[in-house]
């Protein structure tokens, strides 16, 4: 099943002739890019983005069907993405795609059910895993790294943490 993952938004109209500007989240800017047709919300599906230029956290862009300054504004804040099998192969066990973390069960040590992930955050030296809590109506956040993260098993669907204790307090 191929899941949508979002790459970016759109962020501002720029001038009258439907070009707007765009932010990526892609790791690599220009690989936005790569993936070839996007969807914009609900409204655009399978567009070809024209680069114009790079701009602060993004890009200023167009497309074949969106030709007014009115027309971009119904899709500003809108998210762009494509489908996760419009992504390049990973063939390593040390790279994963945040989105297939996504809803993994989440066990310690102790084969211990703690809940499901239910986001991944990068904030500069360490990205954070967010757990829903199983047994608790709260959240957990545990930095994801090998110091806090054991097993990743995408095709069992779970993920084994360790060294949690402090965290869980």
């Amino acid at each position: 099943m191929t899941k949508k993952v979002v790459i970016g938004q759109v962020k501002a109209a720029h001038g009258l002739k439907g070009q707007f500007k765009i932010q990526t989240y892609t790791e690599e800017p220009n690989n936005f890019f790569t993936y070839g047709a996007v969807y914009i919300g609900d409204q655009y599906k399978g567009v070809i983005l024209n680069k114009h230029k790079s701009i602060n956290n993004g890009f200023l862009v167009s497309c074949e069907c969106i030709k007014s300054r009115t027309e971009v504004d119904k899709i500003i804040k809108n998210y762009i993405y494509i489908f996760s099998d419009q992504l390049p192969q990973i063939n390593t066990k040390e790279n994963i795609y945040y989105h297939d973390l996504m809803n993994l069960a989440v066990f310690d040590e102790s084969d211990n059910t703690i809940g499901r992930v239910i986001s991944v955050s990068h904030y500069g030296s360490n990205d954070i895993i967010e757990i829903d809590l199983k047994q608790k109506k709260e959240k957990l956040l545990i930095p994801f790294n090998k110091n806090c993260i054991d097993v990743i098993d995408t095709e069992n669907n779970f993920i084994k943490v360790k060294n949690i204790e402090g965290y869980m307090e």
